[in-house]
């Protein structure tokens, strides 16, 4: 499938690819499991024979995957996604809608299990994309319900945190310090506050197009300004890695498997993500040596063969 070019990317997105998101789109909220409402959209596919859910990233939104989710559109998918809990338009535990809070990882999870259970049709097979946090949240549910889906891409999953030279342990010791004494919501030492602009330098991003449609949206709609992450955030995101490669759990997954590693990844452990496909029984490991973290937001050169990979994976 040929990709959105980027010498056309703007215009392509606005006149052609959202006018059509939106005119087979349906929007709801969603009771999760603890009352907290999660926003979410689903979009029908013209011939549709296949469904695919979607998990978005930290700090991200579902209105971050409108070409994705166009090209999932065009092979005949439907599909669905939501903002994940702290993020986007649904519900949050704290104030300042640029921190990201979570309680405990666990709730992502529960989140999924009652998205599939109350809003995804079964009247097709599913499928599952997810990116870095989200492909955290997916390979947990792999692990606990090893046949839903028929097939999971996981994009530049985050099985651990890049934790930037210092020792997990230190992170978690430091958060556990700070939580102790008040800090469970508030946004970590390292983290700046949201600057209103961010510089496509400092990005996950190669393609500077991509990156400065979905920034524009961001800086424009204050409920999507997630940047920072809370200390209660930080010390589960460096408790996944340990869980999610606990002894026997991922040989449990029975779905097959597309882990996409971005070879320029500083956001997470590329490591750890080799570490986790080797031990999937059906685990087929791509790389992508010239992409940074968000790789769906790559070059035309490196888009064309993710795209392609992706769907040739679960056509």
């Amino acid at each position: 499938m040929n990709v959105v070019k980027e010498l056309d990317y703007k215009k392509t997105l606005e006149k052609k690819i959202v006018p059509y998101l939106e005119s087979v789109r349906t929007d709801g909220y969603l009771d999760s499991f603890d009352g907290t409402k999660l926003f979410y959209h689903v979009y029908k596919a013209d011939k549709p024979d296949k469904t695919l859910v979607m998990l978005h990233g930290f700090t991200e939104s579902s209105e971050k995957y409108k070409e994705m989710i166009w090209y999932f559109l065009n092979n005949n998918f439907n599909v669905y996604i939501y903002d994940q809990r702290g993020h986007g338009k649904s519900g949050r535990k704290v104030e300042d809608k640029t921190i990201t809070h979570v309680d405990n990882f666990s709730e992502y999870v529960s989140d999924l299990e009652c998205f599939l259970d109350k809003v995804v049709s079964k009247d097709f097979p599913l499928y599952l994309f997810a990116h870095s946090m989200g492909g955290a949240v997916a390979s947990f549910f792999l692990e606990k319900h090893p046949n839903v889906f028929k097939k999971a891409i996981l994009s530049s999953p985050m099985i651990a945190p890049s934790t930037g030279g210092f020792p997990p342990f230190v992170g978690r010791l430091i958060c556990r310090v700070m939580i102790l004494f008040g800090g469970k919501k508030k946004r970590i030492f390292l983290s700046s506050e949201y600057p209103g602009i961010e510089k496509f330098e400092d990005s996950c991003d190669t393609s500077e197009v991509r990156f400065s449609h979905y920034e524009y949206f961001k800086h424009t709609h204050e409920e999507y300004q997630n940047y920072s992450p809370s200390y209660k955030w930080t010390l589960e995101s460096l408790k996944v890695c340990k869980k999610l490669l606990k002894k026997g759990e991922p040989e449990k997954i029975q779905t097959e498997v597309m882990l996409m590693s971005a070879g320029k990844d500083t956001v997470v452990s590329i490591p750890d993500q080799i570490k986790f496909s080797e031990r999937v029984p059906s685990c087929k490991l791509m790389t992508y040596p010239e992409a940074k973290h968000e790789i769906y937001y790559s070059t035309d050169e490196v888009m064309e063969k993710y795209v392609n990979d992706v769907l040739e994976f679960i056509k």
